[in-house]
């Protein structure tokens, strides 16, 4: 839920960018690049394999439940990024 606030922080941060601005094209430039990064970050996390060869099932576990854990935490810092860059293209493009 941290991760989800902090991506809300940010996508606000464009929004207030692009008002400031006057120009809403940095909005959706600055939140849809903040929300891309952060799903390639989320596909980088998700493709490393294991840090070793011989470790047992439970680190195998463990490590595969960390993982998942930074996959979601990257997931939901993109989400209101990415809804924030849709709806600024959306409006006003």
């Amino acid at each position: 839920m941290k991760s989800f606030l902090i991506g809300l922080v940010v996508a606000l941060a464009a929004l207030l960018i692009g008002y400031l601005a006057d120009d809403w094209s940095l909005a959706y430039w600055i939140a849809g690049a903040v929300g891309l990064l952060a799903l390639l970050w989320e596909g980088l996390i998700a493709s490393r394999r294991s840090s070793s060869a011989r470790s047992t099932s439970s680190e195998k576990r463990r490590e595969q439940r960390e993982k998942l854990a930074k996959m979601r935490r990257a997931f939901y810092f993109a989400l209101p990024n990415l809804i924030v860059a849709i709806i600024a293209l959306m409006i006003f493009e």
